[in-house]
């Protein structure tokens, strides 16, 4: 959906530059997007949209931090993983191979 709006916004622009009455198709177009805007139904879709976004907000919230703490937990392990192979190569010859015998 976000790129379809996306892409017509785009359209839309390179339809009013592209024009050689772009001032005036862009005030047409400007005032019919103003008047959809402000049309009662509209509007009353965005409050409902906002009303279930603020429902729902705590629920989303709590998924977030939840998956935020895995992949911290997740990180830190890799982290300590790597660490511990690099003071195990530490612990080999000055070129990183393991001393020779004799």
């Amino acid at each position: 959906m976000k790129g379809k709006l996306i892409l017509l916004a785009g359209a839309a622009v390179g339809y009013v530059l592209g024009t050689r009455a772009g001032r005036q198709r862009y005030e047409q177009l400007k005032g019919r997007a103003d008047a959809l805007w402000h049309d009662p139904k509209v509007q009353q879709k965005v409050s409902e949209a906002q009303e279930a976004v603020k429902a729902r907000a705590p629920e989303i919230q709590e998924k977030l931090t939840d998956a935020a703490s895995r992949a911290t937990d997740k990180v830190r392990s890799t982290v300590q993983r790597h660490d511990s192979d690099i003071t195990e190569v530490g612990t080999h010859g000055r070129n990183g191979h393991y001393p020779q015998p004799g």
